[in-house]
Formats: structure tokens, C-alpha cells, sequence
């Protein structure tokens, strides 16, 4: 499977240049990604790492009030921002609550592998999904003892930059079971006009 994968990555890694055999070897047996679901979860735990020390580092410098709103912003801009992406990969993109859906798959699809969804109602009026699996987010603020200062579910601004983006008028509501200990997540989200 790495072969596979250093195969499909090599228009990637093609400009890399290594002092000598002995080290390229060594950087690929041990540094390289066995195959696609560990360069996923790689990626993955890398973003939330990402996240979760930035806001530590707020939180430092200017003091814990800032977490919060930080996070929410962040969330929010990315709610705003995969909506447009998702606009420009479907031609005929929804602008009702099936458009909430097809965005935060889109984003499991490409960033959040630990979650998996259940579609529950799909329809212009009322659409509801259920995420369930290991919330990222929550590992690294409870690693980094911040989980405190953060509302959880944090896709709540998300799913609300998604809804401005699109202009949509409709309401977002959840119901979440979060286990702490084990950093999982059973929340379903609905979607009403």
C-alpha cells in the first residue's frame, strides 16, 4: 500500500531531494504514510492539533475570554468557506436545508474522517443528520485542558456560517450525547424552514 500511495503522491514529491539512498530510504520506511487511511488521520490529527494550540496560545496571550470567540469564528468562516467550495463542485447546489447535509459531508469527506453520518431526512424543509464517532476537537481541548471554555458541539457556528453563506432562513437545532472520557460524539443536527 505505501507504494501505492508514494505511486499516487509522486507529482507531489517529485522536487525532493534527498543527500543520499541511505536517507531517502530511511525518511520513506519510517516518516511515510502506510496508505491512505493513516495520511487521513495524519492530516486529521495535525488540523485539530492546529486548532487546539492556536487557541491555547490565544488563551496565553490574551487571556482565556478569547478562546471561545476565537473558535466560533473559526468555525464559522469555515462553515462560510466550504459552502462556497461546495457551490462551485455542484452545478445545481441546493439552497435549502439538504444544502447544510451535502456541506458537512463534504467536510467529513475531506477532513474530518473520524466522524461517520447517518442521513436521517433529506428534504427542502427539514433535513437532519446524525455524526457519530471520535470528535477531534474535544481530544485536543481536553489534552490541552481548554474543553472548558468551548461549547460543545462546536459545529453549531459551522453549520451557521454554512446557513449565512447560503442564505438560507433556516434554524439549527442538535441533540448530543458526547462521552468525554473517550473524546465521542452521537449528535444529530436538524435543518428546518
Amino acid at each position: 500500500m505505501k507504494t501505492k500511495l508514494l505511486e499516487d503522491l509522486q507529482v507531489l514529491r517529485r522536487e525532493d531531494v534527498y543527500l543520499t539512498q541511505e536517507i531517502e530510504t530511511k525518511c520513506k520506511d519510517h516518516f511515510f504514510p502506510a496508505g491512505v487511511n493513516e495520511l487521513t488521520l495524519d492530516l486529521s490529527n495535525v488540523t485539530s492539533a492546529f486548532y487546539g494550540l492556536a487557541l491555547k496560545n490565544i488563551g496565553e496571550e490574551y487571556g482565556v475570554q478569547g478562546i471561545k470567540k476565537i473558535s466560533e469564528k473559526v468555525f464559522y468562516d469555515l462553515g462560510r468557506l466550504k459552502a462556497i467550495q461546495c457551490k462551485s463542485k455542484l452545478e445545481d447546489f441546493p439552497a435549502d436545508t439538504t444544502a447544510l447535509a451535502l456541506v458537512v459531508i463534504s467536510a467529513i469527506y475531506n477532513a474530518s474522517p473520524e466522524y461517520t453520518f447517518e442521513i436521517l431526512t433529506f428534504s427542502p424543509n427539514e433535513t437532519s443528520i446524525k455524526l457519530t464517532g471520535v470528535d477531534r476537537y474535544l481530544r485536543v481541548l481536553s489534552q490541552l485542558e481548554l474543553d472548558s471554555y468551548i461549547d460543545f458541539p462546536v459545529l453549531i457556528p459551522f453549520f451557521e456560517g454554512i446557513r449565512d453563506e447560503l442564505n438560507l432562513t433556516c434554524t439549527i437545532d442538535f441533540e448530543s450525547d458526547m462521552n468525554k472520557e473517550e473524546n465521542k460524539t452521537n449528535t444529530t443536527y436538524k435543518f428546518a424552514i
